[in-house]
């Protein structure tokens, strides 16, 4: 009966010691979602878009899936009488987390590599100021003239 019990706990230690290794610090820590944080611009009150989807209007802070923001998503900063301002997603790997994974052996870090949770964007915050239209439309038509001749 002794032996039954101890055979038991061993298995379910084992167990949890195969779960532990499978899981990995970014997974556990940082969940599913990645902040951006857009700040009050010029001008205020533009229009946010993620890969052409309204994700709303500045200033504002919004958590989005991980799966959602990926690798060359594109941010989209609009307001009507100005120029688009637009941002490419670039993420790269969290170094805290890399060494925190290696650290606690290589199937935490490949795990985290797998499901993308050790990535994070480049665009967390984004500061912006939108170039009114008239004001590009004079640098275009000063560039645009010639020399007479």
């Amino acid at each position: 009966m002794m032996r039954k019990k101890l055979n038991d706990f061993m298995l379910i230690m084992a167990i949890v010691a195969i779960v532990m290794s499978m899981t990995s610090c970014a997974t556990i820590l940082d969940g599913r979602k990645n902040t951006i944080k857009v700040e009050m611009g010029s001008p205020e009150a533009a229009q946010v878009f993620l890969d052409g989807e309204y994700i709303g209007e500045s200033p504002f802070k919004i958590r989005i899936s991980k799966f959602k923001l990926q690798e060359g998503s594109l941010i989209e900063i609009k307001k009507e009488g100005y120029e688009t301002l637009v941002y490419k997603v670039h993420r790269s790997p969290h170094i805290g987390y890399v060494v925190a994974d290696m650290l606690t052996g290589v199937i935490p870090l490949i795990v985290d590599v797998a499901d993308g949770n050790i990535y994070r964007p480049n665009t967390r915050k984004i500061e912006y100021e939108l170039i009114p239209f008239n004001r590009v439309q004079k640098q275009s038509a000063k560039t645009k003239l010639s020399p007479k001749q």
